[in-house]
């Protein structure tokens, strides 16, 4: 059945009218005046990069200032007024935390961890080391990696700008790369690197992850599952430890509905018992054991002799697990299933778990659309430009939550900055996340990327132009397959002037399978029917002076997403993933 988008204001739908601020978006918008290219942002980046070290320069000077008074005449009265001034204008402290750290920084090479390490160098360059663990046969192929993937990438340059001929010595008197392996007891580190490493860190950051959708069920838990494990046997040598923190996912909620929660999972819970018992509480589900996930998996695989089978075996499997128990896929199973590792785990060691929603392209730094690699919501975006996806098989008024990387980066820091400060033996959750305060909804994702694409269609190496027609939205696979056949056969037709052949057929039925498949794999996030409560982090705002909220944005309430979508992050996919990896 083909569904229709709400063409009201997405705020003011009955369940969520209460909890939705006004999204403040313009209605027109200009691109002959308004459109900035990244060739003006390079530019224009040294400023910005020189700007931001005077903000940042400026707010330690400021920090370390003290009033000089008359000691003997201050009352108790006085004192308590001189603290409250003193908390509110240096706020949480974030850069005086991190002077002197030092930091065991798990995949350190992915997207969002090498946001946070050029982030904390910029803006907290007296941290002291970030220890890199990199999987690689030895140190001068770790080496090479953070060379090739850190130091050389295009994310550092404001950071190079900004030091100049010293560039290459700050980086490697900071940046110091250790070979392991996240799922290997002491994580894939030699007896002696291990003990220095423990007897000198201060803070964890966790970052290593397997995020595809239906990854091999038996891979997705050594990384998600044994990897949280591993780190916390590590993590217990550590006698200087303040912080363990923790990357996740807002996804990781599964199944739930309505407003969800900034709560921790418990080990042996799950989405299904929770709504089963909701029900009817005395009807027993069985509950969720990492060890009989781990047991599973390996007796299923010295069962199977094949390995092209153990490999859709294994995927299967994944998907039918997380199913079972109220999960969307494989990913969003295992990364719960880490958390709970870890709460169950952690004693004394204070945890800080940070669960982003869909993570997008930066919004404005170092500079604006920054991105490494494909994230959840660009295929849509870019099937969709060349006229591969002209449906697709949800509910137009869904909501998609998309989360700048560069908010993410900023509210980890303050988080970690005040939880660090702390050091309570609490596990603290933040869901860094934009639909309860900034909605948008999938139909106006795609009417923002057809606003783009009409002006700037995609035209292919042998100057095929593709025009692309508004998104159509379909709640059954089968009129998905249907439609999407429909369309393609018609480009065919139109571009050949003939009829079909058979190659072409064969080639669309194979284009219309794997679509099909890709729109089930994405179906459980275009029907999602939960949106994430942010209390937490807009305390976290509460806390910060206002000199770090400029300087560590999180306020997502900010993004006009129109402008984001049409002018930052299109731009920035096709300038940092596409043409980077020359994708068309």
């Amino acid at each position: 059945m083909l569904l229709l988008k709400n063409i009201f204001p997405i705020n003011t739908r009955k369940h969520t009218y209460n909890l939705f601020s006004q999204n403040h978006v313009s209605t027109m918008f200009k691109y002959s005046n308004n459109f900035s290219s990244f060739e003006n942002q390079k530019r224009s980046r040294k400023k910005l990069c020189y700007m931001k070290s005077e903000k940042i320069g400026h707010h330690q000077q400021y920090c370390q200032l003290k009033a000089i008074t008359n000691v003997a005449a201050i009352t108790m009265e006085d004192e308590k007024e001189i603290i409250i001034a003193q908390k509110g204008s240096n706020g949480i402290g974030i850069v005086d935390f991190f002077e002197g750290k030092n930091i065991l920084v798990t995949g350190g090479t992915g997207f969002l961890a090498k946001a946070l390490i050029e982030k904390m160098l910029r803006t907290t360059p007296k941290v002291n080391k970030i220890y890199l663990l990199i999987r690689a046969k030895d140190k001068e192929a770790a080496f090479h990696r953070v060379k090739i993937e850190i130091m050389e990438s295009e994310l550092f340059k404001c950071l190079e700008e900004m030091h100049g001929e010293s560039y290459k010595s700050f980086i490697e008197n900071k940046l110091i790369p250790i070979v392991g392996n996240i799922y290997e007891p002491n994580l894939g580190m030699d007896i002696i690197t291990s003990d220095k490493i423990a007897q000198e860190i201060d803070l964890i950051v966790d970052s290593a992850a397997i995020t595809t959708f239906d990854e091999r069920y038996d891979l997705a838990l050594d990384t998600n599952v044994n990897g949280p494990y591993q780190l916390m046997m590590f993590a217990k040598k550590c006698k200087n430890l303040k912080l363990l923190m923790h990357y996740s996912t807002a996804y990781a909620n599964g199944e739930r509905e309505g407003l969800i929660l900034e709560k921790p999972f418990i080990m042996g819970e799950s989405i299904t018992k929770e709504k089963i018992t909701s029900i009817s509480p005395f009807t027993n589900f069985p509950s969720l054991h990492v060890d009989n996930e781990f047991d599973l998996v390996s007796k299923l695989k010295n069962n199977i002799i094949n390995n092209i089978d153990l490999e859709q075996i294994m995927k299967n499997l994944g998907v039918e697990r997380a199913k079972l128990y109220g999960w969307q896929d494989t990913y969003t199973f295992t990364k719960a299933i880490g958390e709970m590792m870890i709460n169950n785990m952690r004693h004394e060691i204070p945890i800080l778990i940070i669960r982003p929603s869909i993570i997008t392209s930066s919004y404005k730094e170092p500079f604006p659309g920054w991105m490494q690699g494909f994230r959840t919501i660009d295929p849509l975006i870019f099937f969709y430009r060349k006229g591969d996806l002209p449906c697709l098989l949800g509910d137009p008024n869904c909501l998609v939550d998309l989360v700048p990387v560069d908010m993410v980066v900023n509210a980890t820091m303050a988080a970690m900055a005040k939880h660090g400060n702390l050091q309570n033996s609490q596990l603290n959750v933040y869901h860094v996340a934009s639909s309860s305060i900034n909605p948008v909804s999938f139909s106006q994702i795609f009417d923002y990327s057809y606003n783009y694409f009409k002006l700037f269609p995609f035209v292919n190496k042998k100057g095929d132009k593709f025009d692309v027609k508004q998104m159509r939205y379909f709640d059954k696979i089968l009129d998905v397959e249907n439609y999407i056949w429909e369309v393609l056969s018609k480009q065919h037709e139109v571009r050949d002037e003939k009829e079909l052949t058979k190659i072409q057929i064969r080639l669309i039925e194979k284009k219309v399978e794997y679509l099909k498949n890709f729109s089930k794999l994405y179906e459980p996030y275009l029907f999602y029917k939960g949106w994430f409560d942010n209390d937490n982090t807009r305390k976290l705002m509460g806390d910060m002076s206002e000199e770090e909220k400029r300087s560590f944005e999180i306020d997502v309430t900010k993004i006009n997403r129109r402008n984001y979508i049409e002018k930052i992050h299109i731009l920035g996919v096709q300038k940092y993933v596409l043409e980077g990896n020359r994708i068309n």
